[in-house]
């Protein structure tokens, strides 16, 4: 039987949603499924950071949205393959939606690859919610990133070949 008497805009607004958080996402990245084990940043407060597949990790929380970046480093003068890398980063995000590829210069001039993903949030988002979207945006900025390097690799071993057959 239905109250006549209540207003349905007092219903939705009496919702406690939950806020989608640092704290919420790092319990989630810590679950042994995804088994990152992220620390909070204490430079950044609403960030984490964290290691997995043997890569660097940065997420960013903020209040509606969260990004994921993985972070390789490499021996590679950032000065030497910038041009070459940024035509092949370029060419995967211009075809790819769920996942960025970018580069980035140490402090001792060579290149860090990174990935990165990011998905919105909205007060509501349940655990499983997140968990899906965590994991989602982790594949995807992996494969942001391991697109990259194969393509990068791909076009290093085609000129070390040409290099090899022009020598002869």
């Amino acid at each position: 039987m239905s109250n006549n008497n209540v207003d349905p805009f007092q219903l939705f607004g009496e919702l406690s949603f939950p806020a989608v958080t640092v704290q919420r996402t790092a319990k989630q990245l810590g679950t042994p499924e995804l088994n990152m084990d992220p620390v909070e940043n204490p430079d950044f407060p609403d960030s984490l950071s964290g290691k997995l597949n043997n890569l660097d990790w940065v997420i960013s929380v903020a209040e509606d949205l969260v990004k994921l970046e993985c972070i390789l480093p490499t021996t590679l003068s950032y000065e030497d393959v910038a041009q070459v890398l940024q035509v092949i980063t370029n060419e995967h995000n211009a075809s790819a939606f769920d996942g960025r590829a970018l580069l980035g210069q140490t402090e001792e001039g060579m290149i860090e690859l990174r990935g990165d993903a990011s998905f919105v949030t909205t007060a509501g988002m349940n655990d499983d919610q997140l968990f899906h979207a965590l994991n989602l945006a982790i594949i995807a900025a992996q494969d942001a990133l391991f697109s990259s390097l194969d393509r990068f690799n791909a076009f290093a071993l085609a000129v070390k070949e040409a290099d090899e057959q022009g020598g002869n």
